[in-house]
C-alpha cells in the first residue's frame, strides 16, 4: 500500500513538491472553520534527514523566507506583531528567555528531552480570537553531535506556508547549534491539518505539472 502519509526529502522544495503533491491527491475537500473551501490530509509527517536548509531560490520568496527567520532568531525582530496578529512566533520563542535558556539546558545536559518550547498556549483556548499559532511546539533533541529538531503544526498551508516555516525554523535549528559547537541534525515536520485552499488550484495544478 501507498504510504503517502510519510515523506522524506533530501531538501525543503523536495518536502514542499512532495507534500503538495501528497495533499492535492490524497487529501478530501472540506470548507474549514472560515468556510474556507480546502483540500486537507490529515497526520501528515515531514523528515528530512540532511543537513540542507536550502529554499526556493526566488528573490521574493527569499526575502520573505528571510524575514521569517530573522524574526525568529533575533530578539529585536522577534518582539514585532502584525496588528491582526494577537501573538508572533518569535515573540513566543523568546518570552521568559526561553531560546537561551534552551541553549544553556542544551550545553549543559547533552542528551536532555527537555529543550521543548511550546508555542500553542493554553491562553489560545480561552480567547475569542480569529487568529491562534499554527505551529504548536518545537523539541530539539542533541544525540551524537548533531542537533534534531522536531516540530508539530496543528494547521499548515502547504502550498503557501509551509516553505517559509520549514525554512524560518530550519534556519532557528542551524542557529542553536551554531551555538552549541553541533552539527545540524534532521528535521521532522509533523502537521496534523496539512491542507491546500481552491483559491490557490491554478497556481497548484501549474506547480504539479
Amino acid at each position: 500500500m501507498y504510504d503517502y502519509l510519510n515523506i522524506t526529502a533530501r531538501t525543503i522544495p523536495e518536502a514542499h513538491r512532495k507534500t503538495v503533491y501528497r495533499v492535492w491527491n490524497f487529501g478530501r475537500e472540506i470548507y474549514d472553520q472560515r468556510g474556507d473551501h480546502t483540500i486537507e490530509l490529515t497526520d501528515v509527517n515531514i523528515k528530512i534527514p540532511t543537513a540542507d536548509i536550502s529554499h526556493v531560490d526566488d528573490a521574493l520568496i527569499k526575502k520573505l523566507d528571510d524575514d521569517f527567520a530573522d524574526a525568529l532568531t533575533n530578539p529585536e525582530k522577534a518582539e514585532q506583531k502584525g496588528t491582526d496578529f494577537v501573538y508572533a512566533y518569535g515573540e513566543r520563542l523568546w518570552s521568559l528567555n526561553q531560546l537561551p535558556k534552551i541553549v544553556a539546558l542544551l550545553k549543559s545536559e547533552p542528551n536532555t528531552r527537555r529543550a521543548v518550547i511550546p508555542i500553542y498556549d493554553k491562553i489560545d483556548n480561552c480567547m475569542t480570537i480569529s487568529e491562534v499559532p499554527c505551529w504548536s511546539f518545537t523539541q530539539w533533541l542533541l544525540r551524537d553531535g548533531k542537533l534534531h529538531n522536531i516540530v508539530y503544526f496543528r494547521s499548515n498551508d502547504v502550498w503557501g506556508a509551509f516553505p517559509s516555516d520549514a525554512y524560518g525554523i530550519r534556519t532557528l535549528q542551524k542557529w542553536i547549534a551554531d551555538q552549541l559547537d553541533a552539527e545540524v541534525g534532521y528535521y521532522s515536520h509533523k502537521i496534523g491539518s496539512a491542507h491546500i485552499r481552491m483559491t490557490d488550484e491554478d497556481a497548484v495544478l501549474n506547480f504539479l505539472s
